[in-house]
């Protein structure tokens, strides 16, 4: 059931409709069963995977908070946690990685053909925070099996996240929603925006560019290469961030706040500055659970550039099941230990852009896009023949005019993201008149009526694969 689809939309009015009609007490069991009807909808079967994994875990849970054994209760939860993701979402990679050298040892071995549940790597990353923060004697644990079973698979942030703590979300679900005028015009917005971003950008106008170039890496001349390469850096920002607007839009309507999960990522000045920027709850999560625990920055500096490396290199499996994405996570970790041997400052994502910024932005953003060639390709020599391209393929092609204008309007989109954010205030009392009421009115159904337009609602999240 994607968000972006009739039969979502049918099934978030009616699941609305009813839990405001209710109790407070009884929101929360309505949205428990929603949100497994939800994950039902997807592979009914995993239902049962996800609620053994939600029952031993708040198991062990309970061990970690009530008895005198945490350590070992905390153990056994990440290792069946981890041990469920590796199996699920690695077992495939690993005997396909090894099956040349069984065969020279004789030993004949098939992948096992596992089917991955959406969202596993999520769900799985929640639990485990809840339960590290509980050992920790830091944040809120759930004081209920349906309590925490609704923390982990609340419908708006199930299949992509945002990765939530047990302090954003439980308080809220115990005070059964808060909806006011405010929040549901900003919910308005944000679902509006997030389909826009996702039908109209990242499937329409970026993909079918990206994918026809990196499908036959090598063939297209180079200038086709470097539009690809910003068509898919573009697209997947797009299409990330629509479906993380849309969750936090729905998650709203239902009197819930769920975290800003991007903010302008590629207006970054320094590579620390752009973790900080992209996928924030997944960055803040390595930092907080596996930074930290390795070490973080009270080691020796050469343990510290360790540390660094092995978190973006994990964070890059996290990604996925593949050589690339192991490379993809690698080259990042070397770039933020390149940054930091050098004392780069560490920018604060808040402090306001200045014109001595523009050099640091545009030349990080090239490096982030280089690196996305990793992300995309499906192989290592995919991804080394599309570099080769761009390199040293023949540049005097002609320029494809309107992909270069549809990158020219998402760097400017990008642009009016933070100049709306910074300036939110000063719209909010500027929308507070009521003058601008006809023309918000006309912006969201001319954005609705070009997402119906272009025949629907688009096709899957790129990050539902992982």
């Amino acid at each position: 059931m994607l968000f972006n689809s009739f039969t979502f939309a049918s099934f978030f009015i009616v699941v609305l409709g009813v839990f405001w009609s209710l109790p407070k007490p009884m929101r929360a069991g309505w949205l428990l069963v929603s949100s497994l009807v939800f994950y039902a909808a997807w592979i009914p079967q995993y239902v049962l995977l996800l609620l053994l994994m939600i029952l031993v875990n708040y198991g062990l849970l309970l061990g970690v908070v009530r008895t005198a054994h945490a350590r070992l209760y905390l153990a056994i939860s990440l290792i069946l946690s981890l041990g469920t993701l590796a199996y699920f979402k690695y077992a495939d990679f690993l005997v396909s990685s090894s099956a040349h050298i069984l065969d020279r040892l004789g030993v004949s071995v098939q992948p096992p053909g596992v089917l991955l549940p959406l969202g596993i790597s999520f769900v799985t990353f929640m639990m485990m925070g809840l339960a590290i923060d509980a050992y920790r004697h830091r944040g809120i644990h759930a004081r209920s099996f349906s309590e925490y079973a609704l923390f982990v698979t609340f419908f708006p942030h199930l299949i992509a996240g945002p990765i939530l703590r047990g302090s954003e979300l439980i308080p809220q679900l115990r005070s059964g929603g808060y909806l006011d005028r405010g929040r549901a015009h900003r919910a308005l917005w944000l679902i509006t925006a997030g389909l826009s971003k996702k039908v109209v950008f990242a499937d329409t106008l970026l993909a079918p560019y990206a994918n026809a170039v990196f499908t036959s890496p090598g063939f297209a001349p180079a200038p086709d290469h470097l539009l690809a390469m910003y068509s898919f850096a573009f697209q997947i920002y797009f299409d990330f961030s629509g479906y993380t607007d849309i969750g936090r839009g729905c998650a709203l309507l239902l009197g819930y706040e769920l975290p800003m999960n991007f903010r302008e990522p590629y207006l970054a000045r320094d590579p620390s500055e752009f973790w900080r920027r992209w996928h924030m709850t997944l960055s803040q999560w390595l930092r907080d659970y596996l930074y930290v625990s390795l070490g973080g920055n009270r080691v020796h500096p050469a343990r510290v550039y360790i540390n660094l490396f092995l978190t973006m290199l994990l964070g890059g499996l996290w990604h996925g099941a593949g050589w690339n994405f192991l490379i993809w996570g690698g080259l990042h970790g070397l770039l933020l230990v390149a940054h930091r041997m050098v004392g780069g400052s560490r920018q604060d994502p808040e402090r306001p852009l200045a014109v001595t910024d523009i050099v640091r932005i545009v030349l990080l953003f090239n490096v982030i896009c280089v690196l996305w060639v990793f992300f995309r390709a499906p192989t290592f020599g995919e991804a080394t023949t599309f570099l080769l391209q761009l390199v040293a393929g023949p540049w005097r092609s002609p320029w494809p005019i309107f992909q270069c204008a549809v990158i020219a309007v998402c760097v400017g989109l990008h642009w009016c993201e933070r100049a709306i954010r910074e300036n939110q205030t000063r719209l909010q009392a500027w929308t507070a008149t009521g003058v601008p009421a006809a023309i918000e009115s006309f912006a969201i159904g001319l954005a609705v009526g070009v997402v119906l337009l272009l025949g629907g609602f688009g096709g899957e999240f790129i990050y539902f694969q992982f």
